[in-house]
């Protein structure tokens, strides 16, 4: 028989599994924002193709292109989602990999990405350049994200902490990147968890050495999933600063092996950047629209901030899918009233370090549109960009917030919003966006999913009465829901 921890973690597990099952028996292959050169890379990385050939950058290929030497069916990948990729009029449609004749080596546009963050998704493609190695793609990955989602809801579990805040992150927009071909999925959870731990490490005074060490290996793994994973660190490194300095600096004098893991994975990740990833970024691309004025950056950025937040609450495939606008509104209010509550519990200090947080949002956004406007002449930042650092305002209720009566009903709010941006991909690519007959989709649909109309509703309703059960507080008592 499993402990009591034990059975927590497995079925805190089976909550985030059986909502990222939900979205891959409901999504067509390939619908993940940059899904075939991601699922390309996966492939090459786990067979040793870590960078490949070079290709001359140029605003189609971008900076970061190469061949790389696997399987040329593999790159047939590329020709599969353009028949309804940017076109959200136009419902989805099937072309299956066994069926596509190469007409070049298998080229990825994440060739020059690192590869720490496509190992998991690799191992799926062990079972070929065909759809199922697709899905065993998406489902290794998926194991992989909701195992670090898994670890963030024990950490808090074992504190007698809320699931609140952890599901108020770990958005509709999140699980939908753990459930495709994509390393953001693997950046933004290995985020979550970092900041579970950074949140519960200051409200513990980083006594604790599970906290410690769940923070360095999360914080390790976003580093070298992608180079931006510093700058999250850094504002980490700053709110914890800011918060209570003294616990934080005697914690990494007292378990200094720690975080020589950390410090490793910056010297990797930094040696990446310099060495590879910013191999070509030198050349400067004839493009007529770039913006050199850093004031029209600067209002532009803040003009589309929120556009942003609701892409990191969810858009579900290549930016033509967005949540519906009360599951965005909905996310908005919880997350606020989680911070007020915060700001209303804390010390000034701690308040201090939450504005820090905040205030790491825009200013990320500002320096991604002016790194997008100096090497591609555009403004090219994207909500799941700023998502890594989002997801910490949200957490950091975990400091003060216990399980309360009122995690019931709001665990059901989230999981409702959940379903209904599910079953709101499914009608974009089962009929496309058009019309206002809100379940057509269900009558007449021009694109199914493998499993048909019926049994795919079907597996969305129990993967997500299944979550409801998993997550909703094992008990509930009627003290406030803030404590210290």
């Amino acid at each position: 028989m499993l402990s009591t921890p034990s059975r927590s973690a497995v079925t805190s597990f089976a909550a985030f599994l059986a909502l990222s099952i939900a979205w891959m028996a409901t999504i067509p292959l390939f619908a993940g924002p940059d899904e075939p050169a991601n699922f390309i890379k996966a492939a090459a990385v786990v067979r040793g193709e870590l960078v490949g050939e070079s290709i001359p950058p140029s605003v189609s290929t971008s900076f970061w292109s190469t061949y790389v030497d696997i399987d040329p069916r593999f790159g047939t990948a590329q020709l599969v989602p353009w028949c309804f990729v940017g076109q959200p009029q136009t419902p989805a449609c099937d072309a299956p990999l066994e069926t596509l004749s190469p007409v070049e080596p298998a080229r990825t546009d994440m060739g020059r990405y690192p590869p720490f963050g496509f190992v998991p998704a690799g191992v799926g493609t062990f079972f070929g350049p065909s759809d199922w190695g697709v899905r065993g793609a998406r489902l290794t990955l998926a194991l992989a994200c909701c195992g670090l989602l898994a670890l963030a809801a024990e950490l808090l579990r074992r504190r007698d902490r809320s699931l609140v805040p952890l599901l108020a992150a770990a958005t509709p927009g999140v699980i939908f990147l753990s459930s495709v071909t994509s390393p953001s999925g693997l950046e933004v959870t290995a985020a979550i968890a970092a900041w579970s731990a950074l949140w519960l490490g200051i409200d513990e005074r980083w006594k604790r050495t599970s906290t410690f060490v769940t923070f360095i290996g999360t914080a390790s793994l976003l580093v070298v999933t992608r180079p931006a994973g510093i700058v999250s660190l850094a504002v980490m490194a700053a709110v914890a600063l800011m918060a209570d300095a003294r616990p934080w600096f005697d914690a990494f004098r007292r378990r200094w092996h720690h975080p020589v893991v950390l410090v490793s994975a910056c010297a990797v990740s930094l040696i990446w950047y310099v060495a590879v990833y910013s191999h070509n970024t030198g050349v400067d691309l004839d493009v007529e629209s770039r913006v050199s004025d850093v004031g029209t950056i600067v209002s532009r950025s803040l003009a589309d901030l929120p556009r942003l937040i609701g892409e990191s609450i969810g858009n579900f495939g290549w930016l033509d899918t967005p949540s519906p606008a009360f599951v965005v509104w909905g996310f908005v209010a919880i997350v606020a009233g989680l911070g007020w509550r915060t700001v209303r519990t804390s010390n000034l200090r701690r308040r201090a370090a939450l504005a820090i947080a905040v205030v790491g949002v825009p200013m990320w956004h500002l320096a991604l549109n002016i790194n997008y406007q100096d090497l591609l002449g555009t403004f090219g930042a994207q909500g799941r960009h700023l998502t890594p650092l989002i997801v910490g305002i949200p957490l950091a209720a975990t400091m003060h917030r216990r399980t309360a009566l009122v995690d019931s009903m709001l665990t059901t709010i989230i999981l409702f919003f959940h379903a209904w941006c599910v079953l709101a991909a499914l009608r974009r690519y089962a009929t496309g966006s058009v019309g206002d007959d809100l379940f057509g989709f269900v009558r007449q649909p021009e694109w199914t999913p493998p499993l048909g109309i019926g049994l795919t509703l079907l597996v969305i309703a129990v993967t997500h009465v299944v979550a409801w059960l998993a997550l909703r507080p094992a008990r509930a008592t009627p003290r406030s829901s803030v404590g210290g």
